[in-house]
This record gives structure tokens, sequence and C-alpha cells, in this order.
């Protein structure tokens, strides 16, 4: 869909009157922006003979990170294609309330398991800080920031979708793990951005 068209086509359609793409697809371009960038640290990190005690270490997480970044590409237009057949169902006359739930609860579930990649994520961005490529130390931080922004936008997706969801269970599970991440995850970016800094100021 949209992952091999032009950005600008991409930001235009965000930016149109039509129901997706949403805050939900803008959320996944966030956190792989967000992977991006760490990616980038963990390539000027591997292989250079300065990080040589760390090659091993960020050779692995590097291979996760690529792993993020192409699931979160492909929920870019995941969530678009969800929730286009979502909006197309509220829309007709006879609706079919348990298809429904379970459209709402397709819908959810991709910004729901935005979450989870952002939250792994912004914690990998916490060991790299530590060792990571110095030169690239602003890079980590903003990879921090974008996780950190990514997994709230998701955040907010994945509760409007459970207005509409009576699976009390489901509801449950997904509150479960996310309601600890929100407390989480605002006070480990900052742990993040003060290692950056430190950094920076040396």
């Amino acid at each position: 869909m949209y992952i091999n068209k032009p950005l600008r086509e991409y930001l235009d359609d965000l930016a149109a009157r039509k129901p997706a793409p949403g805050g939900g697809s803008a959320a996944a371009l966030g956190a792989s922006i967000g992977a991006a960038l760490l990616a980038m640290v963990l390539n000027y990190t591997a292989g250079n003979e300065k990080y040589k005690a760390v090659q091993e270490k960020a050779a692995a997480i590097l291979a996760k990170v690529e792993d993020f970044r192409k699931e979160l590409q492909r929920l870019i237009d995941e969530d678009a294609s969800v929730y286009n057949k979502l909006s197309k169902a509220m829309k007709e006359a006879k609706r079919d309330l348990v298809a429904l739930e379970r459209m709402h609860k397709e819908a959810a579930d991709v910004p729901f398991e935005i979450c989870r990649i952002s939250s792994e994520g912004l914690k990998l961005c916490g060991d790299v800080a530590e060792w990571g490529n110095k030169n690239l130390i602003s890079d980590c931080a903003i990879a921090a920031l974008m996780f950190e922004a990514a997994f709230f936008a998701a955040k907010f997706n994945v509760y409007m979708n459970l207005k509409s969801i009576k699976d009390m269970e489901y509801i449950g599970r997904l509150h479960k793990v996310l309601a600890p991440l929100e407390e989480e995850m605002p006070k480990l970016k900052e742990e993040i951005i003060e290692k950056c800094e430190d950094v920076i100021s040396k």
C-alpha cells in the first residue's frame, strides 16, 4: 500500500478527508523512524574498532531493531487497511454487531502491537545510550523520543477501539500490558535523555 509509495503521497492522504491513514498508521511511522535511527547508531557502532568491546552486543541488538523496523513498516499499512474495513462496516445500514466487535478488536490489535514494539525499542535505546557510538548520541535520544511518542499515540487508538468492545477479558488483557507501560515509558525516556545529555556535555 503506502510503504512502497512516495512519502508525499502518504502525508497528503494523512491530511485528506479520508478515514485512513490516521493516527495509528502515523504512530507506526513514527516508531519505524525511531527504529531506523537506532539502527543507524548501531550500524556506526558495529564494525567500528573504537567499539570493539561491544561488537557482539551491537550486532545482536541491530538484528532485533531491524526486525522491529520491518514489522512497524508493515503496521503502517496494516492499520490503514483494518480501519478502512471498520469504517466501511460502520456506515452500512444493517450492522452485524458481532462482526463489528471483531473488527474493533482487529483495529485495536494493530496499535497495541505498535505500543509493544515501541516499548521494547525504548528499552534498547537505554542500552545503546550506555555504549553506542558517542558521535550519534543525539540520534539515540531522538529515537527514544520517537518511540515514546509512538507508544502514547498508538495507545489512544487502542483505547478508542476498546470503547466499542464488550469483551471484558480482552479489555483487561490489553489494560494489564499498557497500564504499567504508561507509567514506565516517560521515566525511562527521561533517563535516556539524561544519559545522552551527559555524553553531549562532556
